[in-house]
C-alpha cells in the first residue's frame, strides 16, 4: 500500500509539472555538465587562424630584427662611430667642393655680364664688347653714354633709328670679348638729328622693333 501511495503521488507530481510546461524526462537536461568557455576558446582559435600570419608573425619578425640590431650595435659600436664620422666628413668635403665650383661659375658669368665703363676721349666714345655683343649693342650703349652729357628728348623709336644709323656707319659684325669700338660724338649727334626728322608714320613703323628692346 505504501509503495502504491508513493507511485500515485509521483504520478500526480509529474502530471502537475507537465501541466506547467516543465519537462520531467531526463533527455531534456544537458549531459556531461556545464560547458563554460567553449565559445570564447572557439573565437580565439578562429582569430589566430585568420590573423596569425598577417599580424603575429610580422610582429615577431620585427622584435627579432630589433634585437639583432641592438646586439650588433653594442658589439660593433666602437667601429661604427669612426666610419660614420669619416663618411660625414667626405660628404661635407664634396658639398664644399661643389659650392666652390658653383661660386666660381657664377663669378665668371657675372664678370661676363658686367658692362665695361665707356672711355671718352678726343670727342670719341669707346665701348668695349662683352660676350654676345655685336656692333648694335655697342651703338646702343654709346648713345646712352652720350645722352648722359647731352640729354635730349627721344622716344624709343628714335633710339632704334639712331643705333641702326651708327651700326651702318661702323659695319655690322660679331665682336670678340674685350674688343673696342669707337664712336665719334659728332656721328652720334648726326644720327640724333636724322631721327628727329622722321615722320609719324616712320616712327610708328619702328614700334615693332623698339618693343623688343629693354631700355
Amino acid at each position: 500500500m505504501e509503495n502504491r501511495d508513493r507511485t500515485e503521488k509521483s504520478d500526480l507530481l509529474k502530471q502537475s509539472l507537465e501541466n506547467t510546461g516543465i519537462r520531467t524526462d531526463r533527455s531534456s537536461f544537458p549531459t556531461g555538465g556545464p560547458q563554460f568557455g567553449m565559445k570564447e576558446s572557439s573565437k580565439s582559435k578562429k582569430w589566430i587562424s585568420k590573423y596569425g600570419s598577417s599580424v603575429i608573425l610580422p610582429i615577431i619578425a620585427l622584435l627579432i630584427l630589433a634585437g639583432g640590431i641592438y646586439l650588433y650595435a653594442n658589439q660593433k659600436g666602437n667601429n661604427i662611430t669612426p666610419l660614420l664620422e669619416e663618411n660625414t666628413a667626405n660628404m661635407q668635403g664634396n658639398i664644399t667642393e661643389q659650392d666652390a665650383i658653383v661660386t666660381q661659375e657664377e663669378t665668371e658669368n657675372n664678370d661676363e655680364k658686367v658692362i665695361p665703363e665707356a672711355i671718352k676721349e678726343n670727342g670719341n666714345i669707346v665701348e668695349k664688347a662683352i660676350r654676345g655683343d655685336g656692333v648694335t649693342n655697342l651703338s646702343r650703349r654709346a648713345l646712352k653714354d652720350y645722352l648722359k652729357d647731352n640729354p635730349q628728348e627721344l622716344t624709343n623709336e628714335h633710339k632704334i633709328y639712331i643705333e641702326d644709323y651708327l651700326k651702318d656707319n661702323i659695319g655690322s659684325r660679331p665682336l670678340e670679348v674685350g674688343e673696342e669700338v669707337s664712336f665719334s660724338e659728332d656721328s652720334i649727334q648726326q644720327a640724333i638729328n636724322a631721327s628727329l626728322e622722321l615722320t609719324p608714320e616712320q616712327l610708328k613703323n619702328l614700334e615693332q622693333y623698339s618693343a623688343l628692346v629693354a631700355w
